[in-house]
């Protein structure tokens, strides 16, 4: 294959990838590298940068200068969340190998593809290609490159070039949510609310509103829904409400560059004729539970290993968690000796001070008994201790 910025072969990019988003601190950063690395090679004309969260692959946020028009975000994630079409990532989730083109996926007939009907072919795009950014942990993200009917189509060597992407950016993206849960810190600003109609555009939305997310309306007031919009996961947790059979209420979450994570609880809306709105969606700071099951997620603790160590988090012993949770003695240490050696930590002293006292203790286990103590700094998230 032909030398394309460092890479010399397929099979090289997604090292060459990983390496190249070793110094990210923000999601943008680690996505700009990405697209810096990979663009020769895949050769694509638009790019939307995604994280996802891992447990219900929600929209969280991302990437999006090279992606779509902002004008077309509310349809896409329209489509991805509440209609459903193919080569979605929850399609990819189920595969062994989760990249997809969506040429492939709908037999070579595109136009049984709303996404294509309504946003690629009005925007003179031929094809898609995904691929779902993951690791043994989960999915943390993914890539959605388009081109355009003036270049050849995608084929097999893009498919393993996007395939030799997926574990590699998908262990460093989980250490980045990592890094970033322990940058985060409490906000200020009160809840807002935004109100949106069938179409996702805004209905009415708080004085607060903005300020939750990265760019405000230009006067300082609410999100008017115009050339930027609301961030793509607003529209995410609007559109799974209204999907055919959701329930009529869904909490998610998103990255914000200025607040941290962020909260989103979105409910359903039976609209009147006098009232267009059909979605209601609240946010705020996030709390312990979105930061724990992150947590739990990026270091890769079973339901089991996630119950003992929050009742560690509690300053409950031995004795007391195996009468807690029904197991021996002997059990719950060889289920904490695995949450050592996932989290890179030596001890429970370790573990309360190292990895949760900086993300989560204060929040749920302000009466731990025992010596105050000293935060060390955070445990690597590749297992390492962080010692010199």
């Amino acid at each position: 294959m032909k030398r394309y910025g460092g890479v010399t072969r397929i099979s090289g990019m997604g090292d060459t990838a990983a390496r190249a988003v070793r110094s990210a601190r923000t999601v943008e950063d680690f996505f700009s590298a990405v697209k810096q690395v990979t663009r020769p090679v895949l050769r694509f004309d638009v790019c939307a940068c995604v994280t996802v969260d891992p447990q219900t692959l929600m929209n969280t946020g991302g990437d999006y200068q090279d992606g779509l028009p902002a004008a077309m975000m509310p349809r896409m994630l329209d489509i991805e969340y509440r209609e459903g079409d193919a080569n979605d990532l929850s399609h990819l989730a189920a595969r062994h190998t989760p990249v997809g083109l969506l040429s492939r996926e709908t037999g070579g007939d595109l136009d049984r593809s709303p996404r294509y009907r309504d946003i690629m072919r009005p925007l003179g795009f031929r094809d898609e290609l995904r691929v779902l950014l993951r690791d043994r942990h989960g999915a943390w993200g993914a890539l959605i490159m388009g081109r355009g009917n003036d270049m050849p189509p995608f084929g097999s060597p893009d498919l393993a070039a996007a395939a030799s992407l997926v574990q590699p950016l998908g262990t460093a993206l989980r250490r980045l949510h990592l890094t970033r849960l322990a940058d985060e810190g409490a906000s200020a600003v009160a809840p807002g609310l935004v109100l949106l109609d069938g179409d996702h555009q805004v209905v009415h939305a708080t004085p607060t509103a903005a300020q939750w997310f990265d760019e405000p309306a230009p006067d300082g007031g609410p999100p008017s829904g115009g050339r930027r919009g609301l961030p793509p996961a607003v529209y995410a947790v609007a559109a799974a409400v209204q999907a055919p059979g959701a329930p009529a209420s869904h909490t998610s979450w998103m990255h914000s560059r200025r607040h941290g994570r962020v909260r989103l609880h979105a409910w359903r809306l039976d609209g009147t004729a006098e009232s267009q709105a059909r979605a209601a969606v609240v946010v705020e700071q996030a709390g312990p539970a979105e930061h724990i099951a992150l947590i739990v997620a990026a270091y890769g603790l079973t339901p089991r290993e996630r119950d003992i160590t929050a009742l560690v988090l509690r300053g409950r012993s031995t004795a007391d968690i195996s009468r807690d949770v029904g197991l021996s003695p002997h059990t719950v240490q060889d289920h904490l000796k695995a949450v050592f050696d996932k989290t890179g930590v030596r001890s429970r002293r370790d573990l309360v001070a190292t990895l949760f006292a900086r993300h989560y203790l204060p929040d749920v286990a302000p009466s731990v008994s025992g010596p105050r103590i000293r935060s060390r700094p955070a445990a690597r998230p590749d297992g390492g201790s962080g010692r010199g």
